[in-house]
């Protein structure tokens, strides 16, 4: 068995391949595009494991090697210290893979995959509002106008409240980028509700009271399939709806979630 390291950037990418004894058997520069990798990750002859840590290009990276090695891994950054290179990077993901001492993260070639990137998109959509509107209501308190919200979203009069050109200026443009950013929100939610009737898992939590059509999208974008999890109990702790106990000779030092998804928790409070 070999294992290959990757560590993958926009330009280039990095390979680092170990034997079974963790002896270095080649080291490769790749440019970041689907034949130079598929060329290289070909030219390692025999049975080969590999693994690349997360980021924007995992789902890509998975899609294009899923078939082409015996086990592929998309995997949490390794807690390295000190100096840190791209060649570095790859050879340790090897070395942690020749041992088995990665954290995969979950990845799949299931259409309902796409919802990922979707749901990503309206929940920076949603961010950029609210921090428009925090950065608009500001110009009002500043001048100490007191008014309510729906008046100063909804309609352009309030702005010639203001007492300078300047925040009338300031002011005009960021209710012009409200109106785009909602008009943008119409869309994704336009999508969302089409979502209903596109995925099956969608229609089938949609129709639970206390979960609607937003969270009911978010929870199969982040759950894909409940198959993922060897037992219930991984899927309990991914939902955040348990504390693992910090144990130390015997003794119990406090108890933490796991690392997992709040919007699983959050549904299952509406729900209950």
């Amino acid at each position: 068995m070999k294992y290959i390291g990757m560590d993958a950037h926009s330009k280039n990418s990095f390979f680092v391949v170990l034997s079974r004894n963790g002896k270095v058997l080649h080291r490769e520069k790749v440019t970041t595009q689907e034949g130079p990798i598929l060329a290289f990750v070909r030219s390692v002859a025999g049975p080969k494991k590999l693994a690349y840590e997360e980021g924007v290009m995992s789902q890509w990276l998975y899609i294009l090697l899923k078939d082409e090695v015996d086990e592929l891994m998309v995997c949490q950054p390794p807690k390295s210290q000190g100096a840190k290179n791209d060649w570095l990077d790859a050879g340790e993901i090897a070395d942690l893979l020749r041992v088995n001492r990665l954290k995969s993260v979950f990845h799949s070639d299931d259409v309902i995959m796409n919802l990922r990137v979707l749901i990503s998109g309206y929940d920076d959509l949603l961010q950029e509002i609210v921090r428009t509107k925090n950065r608009y209501k500001a110009l009002y308190r500043e001048a100490g106008i007191s008014i309510k919200d729906e008046d100063i979203y909804e309609a352009h009069e309030p702005l010639l409240q203001l007492d300078t050109e300047q925040r009338q200026l300031v002011g005009s443009s960021l209710y012009e980028q409200l109106q785009i950013l909602e008009q943008h929100k119409q869309k994704y939610v336009k999508q969302l509700n089409q979502n209903v009737h596109d995925y099956m898992p969608v229609k089938l939590l949609e129709g639970i009271p206390g979960i609607g059509t937003i969270r009911s999208n978010h929870i199969v974008a982040v759950m894909v399939t409940p198959y993922r999890f060897a037992r219930k109990g991984n899927l309990i702790a991914y939902s955040r709806l348990t504390k693992h106990g910090r144990m130390s000779d015997g003794k119990l030092y406090g108890r933490r979630r796991s690392l997992g998804q709040p919007v699983l928790k959050d549904a299952q409070g509406r729900c209950s």
